[in-house]
């Protein structure tokens, strides 16, 4: 049964032509690609902030150097550096600029911020191998975690369909330094 946004549902035949079930078959390529994604967005983002100094005052001023279009979506990243605050500051660098590159090109609507961050933090999670579980990361947000679960799909599938759509993100040499 396809689902919106014609996904594969995990018990479909895989659209490869194998035969087999899609979750015992390609699921587990496409999960890697986006979190291959995921690092590639982050290496992104360590290229765009080099510069960036690793203290939460860093980071905001780095913020509000963004060009962001709206002023909510900035102000959740700012909500990022609070929230994440104890996480390595390198994945927080990466977490805003996930963020800022979403927000730029969807403008999602939301009520609740926290949400959004919550799944941001889940997705560096899963990208960084970090120990954060969904349900503990919604009742540290004061999220659903079933809200929180859609969020991160929806991020997921975004970098995902970036991956697809874009040629690899290449970070100059410099950064690399």
């Amino acid at each position: 049964m396809k689902q919106g946004n014609n996904k594969i549902g995990r018990n479909e035949s895989c659209p490869c032509g194998s035969g087999l079930k899609y979750k015992r078959c390609c699921l587990e390529k496409v999960q890697q690609q986006g979190r291959q994604t995921v690092e590639g967005t982050a290496a992104s983002a360590d290229a765009a902030s080099q510069n960036a100094p690793v203290t939460a005052e860093g980071m905001l001023k780095w913020i509000h150097e963004l060009s962001w279009k709206r002023t909510e979506d900035q102000q959740l990243a700012e909500m990022l550096v609070e929230r994440m605050h104890g996480t390595e500051p390198s994945i927080i660098i990466r977490a805003i600029w996930v963020w800022h590159c979403y927000a730029d090109e969807t403008a999602p609507a939301y009520a609740k911020p926290e949400v959004y961050c919550a799944a941001i933090e889940y997705l560096m999670s899963e990208a960084h191998g970090l120990s954060n579980t969904q349900k503990g990361l919604a009742t540290k947000y004061g999220v659903s975690p079933t809200t929180l679960s859609k969020r991160y799909r929806e991020l997921a599938a975004f970098f995902d369909n970036r991956a697809v759509d874009s040629p690899a993100v290449k970070v100059p040499e410099v950064a690399l330094v």
